[in-house]
């Protein structure tokens, strides 16, 4: 088991970040990792609440851990103490990755008295300090990183004296107190910030009255002091205005979708309710402060915009959406209009993931030169430096690849669902000053939507400062390394079957593209008009928002939620389509002639107007003429009548249905009745004909019993001739 995988059911540690004066404090988040025991049973569970200092440094003689211990076993707990012991330090990427596996018998404090007893499901404090050097001490010696245990122990009723719960964490020394510090390298690794500005998730729901709902209120709370986006601005900011130098090597990725949701908030914004109603929301005031943090810090600074929402661009580029994914990439234009003058920078990529599959590649390259910030994992064969030249694509434009470290992102992933750094910050003092294979060049990518407290981005930057200040690590913009010459070359990069089961699945959208389709119908069908000044585009533009907020990356592993906020879009297309209908008079028709027209009344409630195609259904007895399609006009109604032939008397039922000329059904289907009291072309040709059949038949009977009488007197005359003879 590693330190990255511990199961959440096992142990876990928490660590109060002990920030800034600036920076509120914040509850504990749990790191390190939890040593299972032999038997696999908890007897007990440690949490630890702080430990400080977070990095041991010559002004810091002393660490003190503090935490609770929980009795979560089936028998009672006595004599329990606790200490805390080291071994020595991690000399490469995989000790550091297994932080746990490493010894820990090197040195020791004493062990400290928590309880005389601790009876099942009962709590205690604890409190240990120990000294970094001298008598019962940690032994340190020199610097680096080192792997440390807080070792439990505790005598369960009916058993013996035993480890009951340990967790390992990692142990950072800039400085020994009273020895010797971390040497600078001869040419110390350029370190670049890659700092997310992402929404956990999509919060604004599409409409098309200009109305702006969100889905909940969530976001007010993560813009106002102490919340999650505030954090990730403000503790820059407080940072940068120490030490400017920070800030030359910070590039900030920003969600445009983000941008544009607080900018629509700043001007007040409704809050969708669980009965479905909106209500007024509460963050106007917050929105309008945090964009203003947001524009003061980024002016003059790398800036890059990740696809709107942050869509999956892999699955819209499997899905053959070609609009939508050129839409995403587009809307860095938005960026630039909300963080004015601050101009992103052009046709850099950072994937969810890491890598992008080979169809997703040509594409972003269709534009232009194209830069992929890589997980080195996934490129392949690769020679030289980075930048690299991506050579086995064929691509409209030039390909790179551009990778981050692995190590000092990955440390920073939240560990078994929680926000702690210290993991990161025992990477990011590894491979700035300790890691003897050294790079030149360092790019840290934290998680898309960072979890972090405020306090622990406060204690993290500050290290990120003591390094580049005390001249461990040069502060590089990522614009300074994307603009210098490649290094080196990569045949690509790859796209396992981990990947593809990451992604938006197929299902999500099959629905994206059916939606968008029935969307660019509708705007076929529309027209504009200049008494309403309403672009058919902007009406049905949050529409396909409304998509990519669906295919977000935020809703990997959770296609439920995806395909609920696909359906949000789809009930919009709806509601457009079923503003144009046929007005039902609820009076029958009367057809006073074989040839009467059919009158069908069509209303038409969008801002737009839009040209509709009339169907009739043949009954027996009527048949509809084709007609032409017609233009209504915008928010008004107005009447087609449809010539029809009446083929016989009595009482007939319509149904009068509305399309686009693409096929999108408007509106629905009415029934109408009608009543004819003509006979009819048709019954009056077969009356004539009959009639006809008829005065035939008379003429042939007369003419047949003249022709008889006629043979009748003939005959007569023959027989008196012969008598007489």
């Amino acid at each position: 088991m590693t330190r990255w995988t511990a199961s959440a059911g096992l142990l876990t540690v928490a660590l109060l970040a002990l920030g800034p004066a600036v920076a509120p404090a914040a509850a504990a988040d749990p790191i390190g990792d939890p040593v299972p025991q032999k038997d696999g049973k908890q007897a007990l569970r440690l949490e630890v609440d702080t430990m400080t200092p977070r990095v041991i440094t010559s002004s810091t003689p002393k660490l003190t851990i503090s935490g609770r211990i929980t009795n979560t076993g089936d028998r009672r707990v006595d004599d329990i103490q606790v200490k805390v012991q080291r071994g020595e330090p991690v000399e490469s990427d995989a000790q550091l990755r297994d932080l746990s596996d490493q010894n820990t018998d090197s040195a020791s404090s004493p062990f400290v008295d928590v309880a005389g007893k601790l009876d099942r499901g009962d709590s205690v404090q604890f409190k240990v300090t120990v000294a970094a050097r001298g008598e019962k001490s940690l032994a340190l010696t020199e610097p680096g990183v080192y792997p440390a245990l807080v070792n439990v122990n505790g005598q369960p009723e009916y058993s013996g004296q035993a480890r009951l719960a340990a967790v390992s964490l990692p142990l950072p020394v800039l400085s020994v107190p009273g020895g010797a510090a971390a040497k600078r390298k001869a040419a110390p690794a350029g370190l670049t910030f890659l700092w997310p500005v992402l929404d956990t998730q999509p919060r604004r729901l599409p409409t098309t009255d200009g109305q702006v709902v969100l889905a909940d209120d969530s976001l007010a709370e993560s813009l106002s002091v102490s919340g999650r986006l505030f954090g990730l601005v403000n503790s820059v900011s407080v940072a940068a205005a120490a030490d400017s130098s920070l800030l030359r090597s910070m590039c900030f990725a920003v969600d445009p979708d983000l941008l544009q949701t607080v900018d629509a908030m700043t001007r007040g914004y409704k809050v969708r309710t669980a009965s479905g109603s909106a209500v007024t929301g509460t963050g106007a005031a917050a929105a309008k402060e945090w964009l203003t943090r947001l524009q003061d810090l980024t002016k003059g600074q790398c800036v890059i915009s990740v696809p709107y929402s942050d869509a999956d661009l892999v699955a819209l580029s499997r899905s053959g959406a070609v609009d939508l994914s050129s839409l995403a990439i587009g809307s860095s234009t938005i960026v630039a209009q909300l963080l004015a003058p601050v101009q992103p920078a052009k046709d850099l990529y950072w994937p969810a993931g890491g890598t992008l599959d080979q169809r997703t590649l040509v594409d972003v390259t269709a534009s232009g030169p194209a830069t992929v910030l890589a997980d080195p994992g996934h490129l392949r064969s690769v020679r030289g430096k980075a930048p690299y030249e991506v050579t086995g694509l064929e691509t409209a434009h030039p390909l790179r690849a551009l990778p981050v470290d692995p190590l000092l992102s990955n440390t920073l992933v939240p560990a078994q669902g929680t926000g702690a750094l210290q993991d990161g910050m025992a990477a990011l003092l590894y491979r700035t000053v300790f890691d003897p294979k050294g790079s030149d060049q360092l790019i840290v990518a934290p998680p898309r939507r960072w979890t972090a407290s405020v306090a622990e981005l406060g204690i993290y930057l500050d290290l990120a400062q003591q390094l580049l200040g005390g001249g461990y690590a040069t502060p590089q913009s990522l614009m300074q390394v994307t603009s210098g010459a490649n290094r080196g070359t990569t045949v690509g990069l790859t796209y396992t079957p981990q990947d593809t089961a990451q992604e938006v699945p197929r299902a999500v959208t099959t629905n994206v593209v059916r939606v968008n389709a029935t969307r660019r119908d509708l705007l076929n069908a529309m027209d504009d008009d200049n008494t309403t000044n309403v672009d058919p585009n902007q009406l049905l533009s949050p529409i396909q928002y409304g998509l990519l907020r669906g295919m977000s990356t935020a809703w990997r592993g959770h296609p439920e939620r995806a395909s609920a906020w696909v359906e949000y879009a789809n009930q919009q297309v709806t509601a457009l389509c079923g503003q144009v209908v046929v007005n039902d008079t609820g009076r029958p028709l009367t057809l006073a002639s074989g040839d009467s027209p059919i009158p069908v009344h069509v209303s038409n409630g969008l801002p737009v107007a839009i040209i509709v195609r009339i169907h009739l259904t043949a009954t027996a007895g009527l048949r509809p003429k084709a007609i032409t399609d017609i233009r209504i006009p915008p928010q008004s109604a107005r009447s087609q009548y449809i010539k029809a032939e009446v083929i016989r008397a009595g009482r007939f039922t319509l149904d009068a249905s509305l399309t686009t000329r693409g096929g999108t059904q408007l509106g629905s289907t009415v029934r109408m009745e009608a009543t004819s009291t003509s006979v009819g072309v048709i019954t009056v040709a077969i009356t004539g004909v009959a009639g006809g059949v008829l005065v035939l038949l008379v003429v042939i009977r007369l003419f047949r019993r003249v022709r008889a009488a006629r043979a009748g007197s003939r005959a007569g005359t023959t027989s008196e001739v012969r008598i007489d003879g």
